[in-house]
């Protein structure tokens, strides 16, 4: 390592077993920084049970620390007392903290971090008791007023910041989508029909990927498909794809309606080698999720050529609009018109998956790679003068200590 490189550390603790879309954005960031830039040093901090999440993909100019655990108490502690040292003995010119909180001690190191949606704030009711808690919610707001860049995903974050946290703090913004991910493609029939049979699925499907939980909205695309089903018979099997998150109780009751028993198939957790197949599958991909900050999976769907149906709000209608059917959240009557009208339009479906690929192709990871590393490299002279007037400081105190 040289002493002119920029060193930059990135807290990928936060990393859960079963990919959510943070977890997606976390990763694929560090793939795209790894493709894209061979000049800036990168100590990347995962937990013990993450240390094989790259093997054998990451450049020289990376460094894999694994010295945290997955419980969230450890991961914390972590986080709040062994990061800043870390930070300080590696010497970073910035760290960036890519899941909400930021270490509460900081030194010389600038430092980044990311806002992934504003939800706890604007829809505390979808939460789990810890993330709508005045707790969380100090913590959040304490690090978006201790960070000199707040990275969020879309302007409709951007908004909400300065909606719940103010103008000040919405200054210090900047907008950087994520990619989608060249695995997500269309399929040459043959090869959709091939991939089909492996996962056992039938030949026209509606799909939905996501946790199931209440931001997401699972019940009223239930509400909706029951709707379609007593409209008419022919309706397509409704596949449900995700893995289980709270306050599903619910939608474990719609479930069991007789009319939905025997045409909703659960298959919970997709691993991500999977998901493309799942998605070139399907006819039409719904997505009702009540706000998203940047929304992977219609985006996903669309890069996959399938024909997608989202919600009139957030992110989804930013990235969205124009090449899908958006429909207002939480409206189940509008939800089930537009799945009736897109299965019965053929013409619509070509026109909407033409739209779909073209839109997904501009979320692209080299670029996200390319506005994080100039974020990066903007904030390092900032921390090379702190070390600099931290070293004039130390080494004053130091003369002052032998004069004595």
């Amino acid at each position: 390592m040289h002493g002119s490189e920029v060193r930059v550390g990135i807290d990928l603790t936060a990393l859960l077993p079963e990919a959510t879309g943070v977890d997606v954005a976390l990763v694929g960031l560090v793939r795209a920084l790894a493709r894209t830039d061979r000049e800036t040093a990168y100590s990347i901090f995962v937990n013990r049970e993450d240390r094989g999440l790259f093997a054998g993909t990451l450049p020289e100019n990376f460094a894999l620390r694994a010295l945290s655990v997955r419980p969230r108490a450890a991961r914390l502690a972590f986080q709040q007392a062994v990061l800043p040292i870390a930070a300080v003995r590696l010497r970073l010119d910035v760290l960036h903290s890519p899941s909400f909180i930021l270490p509460l001690v900081r030194a010389t190191a600038r430092h980044v971090l990311t806002i992934h949606d504003m939800t706890s704030f604007s829809r505390p009711r979808d939460h789990i008791r810890l993330r709508r808690s005045p707790l969380y919610l100090a913590a959040v707001r304490a690090s978006v007023a201790r960070a000199d860049v707040v990275v969020v995903p879309s302007r409709a974050v951007e908004i909400s910041i300065a909606r719940y946290l103010g103008a000040a703090a919405a200054e210090r913004v900047r907008v950087v989508p994520w990619g989608v991910a060249d695995d997500f493609r269309p399929d040459p029939p043959d090869e959709a029909r091939r991939r089909l049979h492996r996962l056992a699925l039938p030949p026209s499907y509606v799909l939905y990927v996501g946790t199931i939980e209440p931001r997401k909205n699972v019940l009223g695309l239930l509400g909706a498909y029951r709707r379609l089903v007593e409209r008419r018979g022919d309706a397509p099997t409704l596949v449900l794809a995700g893995r289980r998150g709270w306050g599903e109780d619910e939608v474990l009751r719609e479930l069991a309606r007789p009319e939905l028993r025997a045409r909703v198939r659960r298959l919970g957790y997709v691993p991500a080698s999977e998901l493309p197949a799942l998605y070139a599958g399907a006819t039409v991909f719904a997505y009702p999720s009540f706000e998203e900050g940047f929304g992977f999976p219609p985006l996903e769907a669309m890069a996959c050529g399938v024909p997608t149906i989202a919600t009139a709000g957030s992110s989804l209608a930013e990235n969205l609009a124009g090449a899908a059917e958006l429909v207002p959240a939480g409206d189940v009557a509008a939800l089930a018109d537009a799945l009736d009208a897109l299965l019965r339009d053929g013409a619509r479906r070509a026109d909407l998956r033409a739209r779909g690929t073209e839109r997904a192709r501009a979320f692209r990871w080299d670029e996200t790679a390319r506005r994080h590393v100039a974020v990066y490299r903007a904030l390092a002279p900032a921390a090379a003068e702190a070390k600099l007037a931290q070293g004039v400081a130390e080494g004053g105190d130091a003369c002052q200590a032998w004069r004595r």
